[in-house]
């Protein structure tokens, strides 16, 4: 497991790299969880009910030259991920 992904101290801002143990839906969500300070298994939260974690996954090939970014909110969230070369910013704040 890669331990360069950060969490910037006091937000549920982090960095994802495609040599994570984790997809990039799970870095969602553990930004998110981080942020709203929950558990978002026990909080009964679905990523899929608001955006297609299958489709995120392959907006953000690592092997494409284009820069991405993607944004929506979710349960009074907005999330935002940005393609930064080799890695993703993930930012999560509240609306």
């Amino acid at each position: 497991m890669s331990t360069d992904n950060q969490t910037y101290q006091g937000s549920g801002d982090t960095t994802f790299s495609p040599d994570e143990d984790r997809t990039l839906s799970e870095a969602v969500l553990g930004a998110i969880e981080a942020h709203q300070d929950i558990d978002l298994v026990e909080a009964d939260f679905t990523l899929y009910e608001i955006i297609n974690p299958d489709a995120l996954e392959r907006l953000f090939r690592f092997n494409q030259n284009a820069a991405t970014t993607v944004s929506f909110v979710i349960d009074g969230t907005h999330v935002s991920l940005h393609d930064v070369g080799d890695e993703i910013e993930i930012r999560v704040t509240d609306v």
